[in-house]
């Protein structure tokens, strides 16, 4: 019978697929549980036993006519082995089913997942219907078996396009809708209010290519920040995105997903955007750029023996650029990154005895823009400034230096209790003084700003944020179950009194953990709260 050795082929094209399914799989954080493994053991135990038989006895009845004794016997064999093989393969098929729908349900498929689980499903197809219809010795084997392994192919390579195609929401903008980047130099009223469609706090804003970019639960929208409505968005749905990194001049951004915490993890995958216009640059499975960070120019990283390197965000292997360490200095082992990216430069620092050196590399080549020396007494730590046009180089508990990142001068030396300070860039700081006032130090002297008191919910923390003309201090004035009441409060330089502009935001996270981030963009100051999916602009 034909159709007993088109089972024999959609077994075998299942067994390969499994089998190789099984080592593409093995890089996953979740393994599989031991008694599958046992199973898998077993079952290849019974499909060889099953082959050892099956060879022989079809080489001996061969030539065997109509019922011959030696052509049933033969059969019943069959039969009996391929049964014994399917009380095990069919609960293997069954999880293979569970493993397959369970990696497409978490919106980010796995091949191995896809083949491994597939496979099983396939051998124990193939090896029942051999227990059903057992092959016909009589009959050469190769048609039967090639269509079956031309179906189950055929099939494989559906579900793996499946799983290669799933749909992604994507919607791009043109470059040229782009705003003028005027940034707000002060604040008076609500502009805009836009929340997450899928509920999720906003636990990560950022400001780049005149948008503002918000993550999703599954993914990233950009929001005109003059008038908060959507120019592009790149979601995966039920996928889970984990983050992104932002390029300093806000041209590309690389975009992760993975799964959240607690549920079953995979590599994930990493999308590199245009941060302008939502575009696909490159997609990657995995997280290849785990230990890079996207530069004006590509993506740069450090290797364990401080040689710092530029990559190419469209080819993950390919090294652009090597800068090693200078000889006499080595990376500093008590830092975690011993390098920022900046808006034209990577800075860099390395121990150098007694000294302590920070270079500033060109991302596009690696060559030495500038470097700055200085005398090591202990501990360092180096900071970016909020607006990368700076970087913060703090010694021990001594002295902290702030460097300008074009020239790496030195342009502040902060010391005692101006250790602590907060907002600095290359034209000046902002502390927050004791009697309830923030400072700003910049070339064109001191300007102050009076601080409003901690309001009724002091642990809901508040943000702050200095413009051109005033200090933007925003805090929880109000709460209730699912929403809160925000208040700006726009405090002009150098004067007193000021404006309070109140706003409502939903509730939809952990307020225990709130955090204000409040950036100035084009046309508006973007306001957002870790524990709220709601997003404003003031202007």
């Amino acid at each position: 019978m034909r159709k007993g050795w088109l089972g024999a082929g959609v077994a075998l094209a299942g067994i390969g697929a499994a089998g190789w399914g099984y080592f593409l799989r093995r890089p996953l954080p979740v393994e599989l549980p031991i008694l599958i493994n046992l199973g898998l053991l077993l079952a290849l135990g019974l499909l060889v036993w099953l082959v050892i038989d099956l060879i022989p006895l079809a080489r001996a009845t061969a030539r065997a006519e109509g019922d011959a004794p030696g052509l049933v016997e033969a059969q019943v064999t069959v039969r009996v082995r391929a049964i014994a093989v399917a009380f095990v393969a069919v609960p293997l098929a069954l999880y293979g089913i569970g493993r397959a729908r369970q990696t497409f349900a978490g919106g980010l498929p796995e091949h191995g997942e896809i083949l491994f689980g597939t496979g099983l499903v396939a051998a124990a197809a193939g090896i029942v219907l051999m227990a059903v219809v057992v092959p016909d010795f009589r009959v050469k084997p190769f048609a039967g078996m090639g269509t079956g392994l031309a179906a189950t192919a055929a099939v494989l390579a559906a579900m793996s396009l499946a799983g290669a195609t799933l749909p992604v929401e994507a919607v791009t903008a043109g470059e040229s809708a782009l705003p003028e980047a005027v940034v707000a130099g002060s604040v008076s009223r609500l502009a805009w209010r836009w929340n997450v469609p899928d509920g999720t706090p906003a636990r990560q804003v950022a400001v780049a290519g005149g948008n503002a970019l918000v993550r999703t639960g599954d993914g990233v929208v950009a929001l005109d920040t003059r008038t908060g409505r959507e120019r592009w968005h790149y979601r995966r749905p039920a996928a889970a995105a984990t983050g992104f990194e932002v390029a300093p001049d806000g041209s590309v951004m690389v975009l992760t997903f993975g799964q959240e915490m607690g549920e079953e993890q995979t590599r994930g995958r990493t999308v590199v955007l245009d941060a302008r216009t939502g575009e696909v640059r490159a997609e990657h499975a995995g997280r290849p750029f785990a230990d890079t960070d996207p530069a004006s120019h590509g993506l740069v990283g450090i290797s364990r023996d401080g040689t710092m390197i530029g990559r190419d965000p469209a080819d993950p292997a390919k090294h652009v650029w090597e800068h090693p360490v200078r000889k006499g200095c080595h990376v500093d082992r008590w830092l975690v990154k011993p390098y920022v990216v900046l808006r034209d430069v990577v800075a860099v620092v390395s121990d150098c005895g007694e000294e302590t050196e920070v270079t500033g590399l060109d991302p596009a080549d690696g060559t030495e823009v500038w470097r700055h020396e200085s005398e090591r007494s202990g501990y360092v730590e180096i900071i970016p400034s909020y607006d990368l046009s700076a970087v913060r180089l703090r010694i021990a508990d001594e002295k902290d230096l702030v460097l300008d990142q074009e020239t790496g001068k030195a342009v502040k030396a902060v010391t005692g209790s101006e250790a602590s300070l907060d907002r600095f860039t290359a034209d000046g700081h902002v502390l927050p003084r004791a009697e309830n006032r923030s400072e700003s130090h910049a070339a064109g002297g001191a300007r102050t700003a009076p601080t409003p008191d901690q309001g009724d919910h002091p642990d809901w923390g508040r943000g702050f944020v200095p413009l051109k003309d005033s200090m933007l201090v925003a805090e929880v004035t109000a709460t209730g179950q699912t929403s809160m009441t925000v208040t700006a409060h726009v405090m002009p330089w150098n004067a007193t009194g000021g404006t309070d502009i109140p706003f409502g935001m939903d509730v939809n996270g952990n307020t225990r953990e709130n955090r204000f981030t409040l950036l100035p963009a084009a046309g508006a100051v973007v306001v957002a709260l870790s524990a709220s999916a709601t997003i404003v602009g003031l202007t």
